[in-house]
């Protein structure tokens, strides 16, 4: 059997904060680790919008990034 270990979330907020030379924009990332993995995902993405809300930039994206290791239990 499979577990897992040591995991971790994160909430992203990817923001436009220009554009390149070509016209695109151009990204910058607002990392919040340390989040409880067992926040619900509407709960995140409500933190994400009012975290949102406190900064200038227009927000693109809210991701949650998931990680964690994986072992076999023995």
């Amino acid at each position: 059997m499979t577990v897992r270990t040591k995991q971790t979330t994160t909430l992203k907020i990817t923001r436009i904060i220009g554009t390149n030379s070509a016209g695109k924009d151009s990204y910058g990332y607002l990392n919040f680790s340390g989040v409880n993995p067992e926040v619900a995902d509407e709960d995140l993405l409500d933190i994400g919008k009012k975290l949102s809300q406190l900064q200038a930039l227009p927000v693109k994206n809210i991701g949650r990034l998931d990680s964690c290791n994986l072992a076999e239990q023995h």
